[in-house]
């Protein structure tokens, strides 16, 4: 994107007032705010805002709403998804700006309408806006926009904060708990709970596979506030576990005022502390049998190194060929797998072991760099517990083992 001389130098200032000074001001041009690793941009023409996003996988972004919206967006296939990506999802391009190129690309070759367009953007700068709102105060530099740039539709900014704070609200209102739309719904292993049924709690197990609230909403066609007010009866009771964002969503702020941002990294810990307190399924002379699976004997290492407790016993493995009749040898409570391997990778793996009465019900964690939305789609359908995406920290690792096993 081509900017022009009337560039604005950049500056320390509130969200909020930011924002509103921008639109009383009847400004045209693209705001970008910078805080710590994470950047937002708003588009705006005349005051009004017609784009907003920020630079966290914005394609991931752009994939959510139209899952979202699938039933309001027909002819947005899987084909023209793909082709999407193939042709603005590039390495020498801003994300954030190529996926409103990719906005305007749908528009003029008429897989979008106006009604279309203006529910996605208007989604887009929604979200956008909610974690924006959250900022304590943030750099900011006003840019002009190349004129030739399509305004594809445009929304006055009063009713977006309302909206957006009503949402950041409605979040709120939950319990202390809940502090991400990115935050994982994850059921307790073993759980029993006398409020609710077996049957209802078989339900969410087979619902509750990884995602976020915000991608599982999206791939139930769901409001995520709707969902969340849903599940909360089961994390009040303990039924279900949020654990934390995954990389890089758990950059965003939380969806509190600052003096309760506090309680996110002691729910954190406490979180890890209840889940090894829950009981055992252990005696206190059993060990716990971890596989780990992995062509890199570096990753190996570090597994081994993070799990050297004495309540575990660590086996490591390198050739995905051996490693079948292993798993079947030793019978691990807790398998963890890498994905990207050669001769026989850790989707196929896990099918082959998945399908073996034995190990029905084990835990097989996909440890994987690779992040996206198909990606996970993939691990869940070859049947995968969950995901752990690297690079991975000791206590990221220990949350994730400690979910499944009792220990």
């Amino acid at each position: 994107m081509v900017y022009s001389a009337t560039d604005r130098s950049t500056a320390m200032l509130k969200p909020v007032q930011l924002l509103s000074q921008l639109a009383d001001s009847k400004a045209s041009g693209c705001l970008t705010v910078f805080n710590q690793e994470i950047s937002w941009i708003f588009y705006f023409h005349e005051g009004n805002v017609f784009y907003g996003m920020t630079s966290i996988d914005p394609f991931d972004c752009l994939e959510r709403n139209f899952r979202l919206f699938s039933a309001e967006l027909p002819a947005i296939d899987r084909t023209v998804r793909a082709q999407v990506r193939s042709l603005f999802d590039q390495d020498d391009l801003p994300k954030a700006n190529a996926v409103y190129q990719a906005l305007s690309w749908l528009r003029s070759e008429g897989f979008l309408n106006q009604f279309q367009s203006d529910l996605l953007i208007k989604s887009l700068i929604t979200e956008t806006l909610e974690s924006f709102l959250c900022l304590e105060d943030a750099n900011h530099k006003f840019l002009a926009l190349d004129s030739s740039l399509p305004v594809l539709t445009e929304f006055a900014l009063p009713p977006l904060l309302e909206e957006a704070g009503n949402r950041i609200q409605e979040w709120v209102s939950f319990s202390e708990k809940v502090y991400s739309p990115f935050q994982r719904p994850y059921l307790f292993s073993q759980t029993t709970s006398s409020k609710f049924s077996a049957d209802k709690i078989q339900k969410l197990g087979n619902l509750l596979k990884g995602y976020s609230l915000r991608h599982l909403a999206a791939l139930i066609h769901q409001d995520e506030i709707k969902l969340l007010r849903s599940l909360d009866p089961y994390i009040q009771e303990g039924v279900v576990f949020l654990r934390e964002p995954q990389p890089p969503f758990d950059k965003l702020p939380p969806l509190r005022n600052s003096d309760r941002t506090s309680s996110r990294s002691a729910f954190v810990s406490q979180s890890s502390t209840s889940i090894a307190n829950q009981g055992s399924d252990f005696t206190a002379d059993q060990k716990v049998k971890i596989v780990c699976i992995d062509d890199s004997p570096i990753i190996l290492s570090e597994l081994r190194r993070f799990l050297d407790q004495d309540h575990f016993e660590v086996i490591t493995i390198i050739d995905s060929v051996k490693a079948l009749m292993e798993v079947m040898r030793i019978e691990p409570d807790i398998i963890l797998l890498d994905v990207g391997m050669p001769n026989v990778d850790g989707y196929k793996f896990c099918k082959v072991v998945r399908n073996h009465p034995n190990f029905k019900n084990t835990p097989i964690i996909m440890v994987t760099g690779n992040t996206g939305l198909i990606d996970r789609a993939k691990a869940k359908m070859s049947g995968a517990t969950d995901y752990l995406t690297k690079p991975f920290t000791r206590e990221g690792l220990l949350n994730v083992v400690e979910q499944y096993v009792r220990v």
